[in-house]
Parts: C-alpha cells; structure tokens; sequence
C-alpha cells in the first residue's frame, strides 16, 4: 500500500513540475494568482467527497490535481478511502457567457488508489483465488470522464472560483459493457460528478 501510495505521488509530483515548466513559457495573464489550485468534488468515482491540489499548465489547456476522497460507511458499506491523480484537458477556448467563461468541453483521465487490505493492485497478491479469477485490480482503477466548465472570469470576488460537472466511467465498467451490452446500460456504469476549484 505505501509502495502505491508513493507512485501516485511521484507522479504527481512530475507532472507538476512539467506544468510548470509549461507555464513559464506562457504570455503573461491579466491575473493575480498562480496557477495552482485548491478543489473540492462530489461524487466522481473518488468517494463520496474529495479535496484536493492542483495546477494549470500549457496555457491553461490541462489541470493536473491530486486528491484523497472519503466513502462514509452508511453509503458503501465502509470507510473506504481513494487517493487519485487526475488530468482534465480544457482543448477548446472557452465561451463568453456575460460575466463567466464556459468551457463546454472538457475531458480526462484518473488514476485512483483505494486503501484497504480487501483490495489489491493485482490477482497474484491474492492467494485464495485461483489465477485469472479476477480480471481487474481491486486498488487501482483507470476512469474515464468528459464534461464542463464554468470559469467565473468577470465577477468580483469570485474570479478565483470555478465550476465543473463531467460524467465518467471506469474503464473496466466500460469494457464490461462492450462485452455484455446486453446485461449492463450506459445508466449502470456512467456516473456524475460536480466540483469546484479556487486559484491560489
């Protein structure tokens, strides 16, 4: 688990650092703060509520950000608690919608890590079961996710903040679904997440 643990880490620790790389390339911005960022997201596959960190980079096109999420016990059975990096991709200029800027789509990936004994990163850690019983990891899980942002540009007091909501899925949810389509439907395995996220 410490070894999972500080793989993530690593890795988001480098992308930062080629973020920032990135941003220094940058034009100038008619802005007040840096690039990183805190959050906060509900739902999303990362429990039922995360925090996290995290930095703008390439002209603002990409957002990297780490975060620990929470799954109470009363909503899925028992403390369950996920460590995920996260890239979300801005490829598309956004929209001027009078005083906010909305990014109608957006799109990325996240790596989570779920602590707990129960789970494990591959089959051959888990002795009990014959092998290839499991076809997936327990403990980490690929998600797959698309959806949008609202920047709040031109609202005093509030151009620090923004919004996002994205739909997303697991990829193991998704292969399953390709291989029974008949069993599984896009409502089973598609889940909502909303979020916010403030400049430093």
């Amino acid at each position: 688990m410490r070894t999972c643990t500080r793989i993530l880490l690593v890795l988001g620790l480098f992308l930062f650092s080629a973020g920032g790389h990135a941003q220094e390339l940058q034009p100038e911005q008619d802005r007040d703060w840096s690039p990183y960022y805190l959050k906060t997201q509900f739902a999303g596959d990362v429990g039922l509520v995360s925090v996290g960190i995290g930095k703008q980079s390439f002209s603002q096109r990409l957002e990297t950000d780490l975060s620990l999420g929470y799954l109470p016990k009363s909503v899925g059975g028992d403390h369950i608690f996920t460590l995920a990096l996260k890239s979300t991709l801005l490829p598309f200029k956004p929209v001027k919608v009078g005083p906010v800027d909305w990014h109608a789509f957006t799109t990325g990936m996240q790596l989570g890590y779920i602590f707990g004994k129960e789970y494990f990163a591959s089959e051959k850690y888990l002795s009990r079961y014959p092998n290839s019983y499991y076809r997936f990891s327990t403990a980490f899980h690929l998600y797959l996710f698309a959806g949008g942002q609202v920047n709040f540009t031109r609202i005093e007091k509030l151009n620090r903040f923004k919004v996002y909501y994205e739909a997303g899925t697991m990829a193991k949810y998704l292969v399953s679904y390709v291989q029974n389509p008949k069993y599984l439907s896009p409502g089973k395995i598609f889940h909502l997440a909303i979020g916010a996220k403030m400049h430093l």
